[in-house]
């Protein structure tokens, strides 16, 4: 029976591949149908186009299983009427690398062990744009919903019949194929800086995301923030064209509200100003289709933002508009206190937990005090400190087997700038948020080569050195998936494996005002922690029953209007349960 469900698995896989492949074509033919764009860039436009699509639809109607029939079908049919032309592009583009990234993709995505978030906003998101129209104030529930979670309402389109929500999942895996098609196809065209560059991400890919549990969303966005990378680099290295610039102004805005550490790339778009001074808002002025396009992402992304938290980025200091002018808005008071906590956690709190001897909780605000000029201590005893060695060895070894062939050159105009544009990201990643998952995967490896390549030529690559680390590198890739599928089969067999098995906890309903709000029971099961997250529990649900104080239905669009205590009194629980895990000292409350 597993051999027939993966069977079916790769089917749908295949299904979801085609179905963004068709969407980022029409894309492509409305905004790009001039331009040579490859295949994986194809694909990273479809889930633009869907994340558009999705996004006014759901200010009207939920993302219900019969929009979602509507829409395969109305793609499937414009597929048939352009077969010709799309079988022609896919055979002009395609590589055999291809097929080694299809196969580790999908590899890597036979899994029913999910991301350990999935039940506290992941899988809660999807369910709430599939029942509900856009919700005012949707945050109140559990202030999770609100950290910039869009990929997952891109994810909510593809549920299927009978299957529902089971195997959505795949959906980051084939934005990793995506992007990495794309690395592929540039690898053919580019200069050998931009070629070793390539050669790192791929490295970094297979030692680094061997499990698409550890992918989330992150991966989507440290591809996207790759991917402008890359443009970055060839418009310096070789390719001063248009095309670069309108790609990377189209994937900023995007990867932005995706996550907001990718608002970093920002200050990568002042290299192209810098190179062509005031011709590059003269190119800029020219894109029009392009630039209403921008506006309309920005224009929705904002407006689904406010509506939903009341903020135009949850989390920022004082971004949120006043409960006395929106009444739904979670306050800046609560937003302030996730923005510290988020703070907190990733500069090494957990790691300062697990070091103290004596029985207290330290929270987040006297953490931030008591650290603020010695973090990093802690930072290298946290367990992402791991992740941040695979990185700098990687980096390290990169450069090393090619150190040989580094011809220094003559001085760059503008180097100082352009040196310290490379490397203010990484800097602000290190003062704001020094955690490995925030991009730093992407912002120290493009200020390490960068500033190598102002100085130096790459006469060629050592692509022999390079090609044995790949291949090393797929065989560590495969032998690790396999066998932990076939763990995950011999601890499962009563289960309908890889499809996932979404746990229904127990809950309660309660009136509120002029709706209904259901609350997790129970909850106290796993390990004596406090498991009280939706998960697959019908929505509209909230973490905790004090969340929400009233209910107000408006022109048929339900508001949750919330206080901002207790919202503050959720974010200090949460912060104090998630120490439990490294400090068994601690007295649950």
């Amino acid at each position: 029976m597993t051999i027939v469900n993966i069977l079916v698995f790769f089917l749908i896989f295949n299904f979801y591949s085609s179905i963004v492949l068709l969407s980022g074509y029409f894309f492509k033919q409305q905004f790009f149908a001039k331009d040579k764009i490859n295949l994986g860039e194809i694909l990273v436009f479809g889930f633009i186009f869907i994340y558009i699509f999705v996004t006014i639809i759901h200010f009207f109607i939920p993302i219900s299983l019969n929009v979602s029939l509507i829409f395969y079908s109305i793609i499937f049919l414009y597929g048939a009427k352009n077969f010709r032309k799309i079988n022609f592009f896919l055979k002009e583009n395609f590589h055999k690398g291809f097929l080694i990234a299809y196969f580790l993709c999908f590899l890597t995505s036979i899994t029913n062990n999910l991301h350990d978030d999935w039940s506290i906003y992941q899988l809660p998101i999807i369910k709430s744009m599939q029942e509900f129209k856009i919700v005012f104030g949707l945050i109140s529930l559990n202030d999770y919903f609100g950290q910039g979670h869009s990929f997952y309402e891109i994810m909510s389109i593809f549920q299927l019949p009978l299957l529902g929500n089971k195997t959505i999942f795949l959906l980051p895996v084939i934005f990793l194929m995506s992007f990495i098609f794309f690395l592929f196809s540039e690898k053919k065209t580019s200069n050998n800086f931009v070629k070793l560059f390539i050669y790192f991400i791929f490295l970094l890919l297979l030692f680094r995301f061997t499990r698409s549990k550890e992918y989330g969303t992150d991966i989507v966005v440290i591809s996207l923030i790759f991917m402008v990378q890359i443009y970055v680099f060839q418009f310096l290295q070789e390719k001063k064209t248009d095309l670069l610039i309108k790609k990377t102004i189209l994937l900023v805005p995007f990867a932005i509200f995706l996550k907001l550490y990718a608002a970093l790339i920002v200050i990568y778009i002042f290299i192209f100003c810098i190179i062509l001074k005031k011709d590059f808002f003269l190119k800029i002025l020219k894109f029009k289709k392009l630039n209403l396009l921008i506006f309309t992402i920005i224009f929705l992304s904002l407006g689904k933002n406010l509506i939903l938290s009341g903020c135009f980025f949850y989390q920022l200091k004082n971004a949120c508009i006043d409960k006395k002018i929106a009444e739904w808005s979670v306050g800046n008071k609560a937003a302030n206190e996730r923005h510290i906590y988020t703070t907190a956690s990733s500069k090494g709190w957990k790691a300062y937990m697990r070091s103290i001897k004596h029985e207290r909780f330290v929270d987040p605000h006297e953490y931030l005090e008591l650290s603020k000029y010695n973090y990093p201590k802690y930072l290298v005893q946290d367990k992402d400190f791991e992740r941040f060695l695979i990185l700098l060895t990687i980096i390290i070894i990169t450069i090393l087997i090619n150190l040989k062939f580094f011809e220094k050159k003559q001085k760059e105009n503008n180097i100082f700038i352009l040196i310290f544009l490379f490397v203010l990201p990484a800097i602000i990643w290190f003062l704001k948020i020094p955690h490995v998952r925030y991009g730093a995967n992407a912002y120290l490896s493009f200020m390490t080569l960068g500033i190598i390549s102002l100085y130096f030529n790459f006469t060629q690559i050592n692509k022999k050195y390079l090609s044995y680390l790949l291949i090393l590198g797929i065989i560590f890739f495969t032998i690790k998936n396999f066998k932990r599928i076939y763990v995950e089969i011999q601890s499962n067999k009563n289960i309908n494996y890889p499809f996932a098995d979404y746990k229904s906890g127990d809950f309660e309903t309660f009136n509120i005002g002029e709706g209904k709000i259901n609350i997790p029971k129970n909850n106290l099961k796993k390990d004596d922690q406090f498991l009280d997250w939706c998960g697959n529990i019908p929505m509209l649900c909230a973490s905790k029953n004090y969340l929400i104080s009233n209910i107000k239905i408006k022109n048929n669009y339900i508001f949750l209007i919330s206080e901002e205590k207790n919202i503050i009194k959720f974010i200090n629980r949460t912060s104090y349960y998630d120490m439990i895990e490294v400090n068994d000292n601690l007295k649950i409350k």
